[in-house]
């Protein structure tokens, strides 16, 4: 069975109908929701997706594969349009716009690389341990997991912020069980680094400063090997669109709008 995802259009779309919406994909073990107040910020149409298995999307074992969800973005999404990939979900447009190209105009890639997992000849990747850790927490702790990740990436001065952040996160719906032990066997296994060469759609790497997931190396060789591609430092941490929302939300807009 194909892959399912589900959408949330944000409300500012229908003042912008020339305009096509900016697609989010969010990381693993969160919602669409994630997005709530970065959308608010950008002042432009966008379209949240729910990830098989996450929010409000049904889930099948195998939904998460790379491939399966980059097809199914492109059957379920017609229309050309920039995406904008956090984390996991940067993993997916990447695939997306790489074995998809017609369905991509832009692509921005926050907080993301093509193979998450340290190796021999990748030592951009983070040890699989704090992928486990992580996994083991969120799955028998979810609330109180979700809002120490947040706190560290919104910021200790956030607490309002993220009080909301994690309300709408739990309202959005908490992953399956399944969907989340399939996403972090993506995330320990899958690499794109070859895809990147396929990728045409101009791009645009964003990553946080002292990011403990994902180093900011793994984006800044993945930039070099997608012609004309960009890396921009902005904020702090895995989720700058939390830690530096106006800053990142600057950055996303004035790179759409060339």
């Amino acid at each position: 069975m194909s892959t399912q995802v589900s959408s949330e259009v944000g409300e500012r779309q229908a003042s912008f109908e020339d305009c096509a919406p900016l697609r989010l994909v969010h990381g693993w073990g969160l919602n669409r929701r994630v997005f709530s107040g970065f959308e608010a910020m950008l002042a432009r149409p966008t379209q949240a997706l729910d990830l098989p298995g996450h929010g409000s999307a049904r889930y099948e074992p195998g939904d998460l594969d790379p491939l399966r969800v980059a097809r199914s973005f492109a059957g379920a999404y017609r229309t050309p349009g920039p995406w904008l990939g956090w984390s996991l979900g940067g993993l997916f447009t990447m695939a997306l716009a790489a074995h998809y190209p017609g369905a991509v105009t832009k692509l921005i890639v926050v907080g993301a690389t093509p193979f998450f997992v340290q190796a021999p000849n990748w030592p951009y990747g983070t040890e699989l341990a704090v992928l486990q850790a992580f996994g083991d927490h969120l799955e028998c702790e979810y609330e109180a997991t979700l809002r120490r990740f947040l706190t560290l990436q919104a910021g200790v001065g956030a607490r309002g912020q993220v009080r909301q952040l994690v309300s709408d996160l739990e309202s959005g719906g908490r992953p399956q069980a399944s969907a989340l032990s399939e996403g972090l066997s993506v995330l320990a296994t899958q690499d794109l680094r070859e895809d990147l060469r396929r990728i045409r759609a101009p791009t645009l790497f964003i990553h946080g400063a002292n990011d403990k997931i994902v180093s900011p190396e793994a984006a800044r060789w993945s930039a070099d090997q997608i012609p004309g591609a960009r890396f921009c430092l902005v904020g702090s941490g895995h989720a700058p669109f939390l830690s530096a929302m106006r800053e990142c939300a600057d950055v996303v807009r004035n790179f759409l709008n060339e």
